[in-house]
């Protein structure tokens, strides 16, 4: 689901409780973006990983959040924000566990 700040806030970083048997994993991606007409139903969510591109990848531990300030989907600071979880594993007997996420946000 998509978080609501309620303003324009800077997002600064990720963070996750996970449980990762051997050979599993658990990486991320966020989207932050303004709001359209008052709302965060509308915006249009690019996400990006730690360096600010689609091509990377937070770890399981999280990390800081870029900020970007371009007018492309992109935006941080920004009022709505969104992650992705990516969960694999090679061992189909294992099985990570995603037990929270926390974003941090400042005003």
């Amino acid at each position: 689901p998509i978080f609501d700040a309620g303003y324009q806030r800077v997002f600064n970083r990720i963070s996750a409780s996970t449980t990762l048997p051997a050979q599993t994993n658990v990486q991320f991606q966020v989207a932050v973006a303004e709001a359209v007409a008052s709302s965060c139903t509308g915006a249009t969510f690019d996400y990006v990983g730690p360096d600010g591109t689609p091509a990377t990848y937070f770890p399981a531990t999280g990390g800081t959040i870029p900020q970007n300030d371009d007018g492309s989907d992109y935006e941080n600071p920004g009022r709505c924000v969104r992650y992705k979880a990516f969960l694999s594993t090679t061992d189909y007997n294992a099985t990570p566990i995603l037990n929270d996420v926390t974003v941090n946000y400042s005003p």
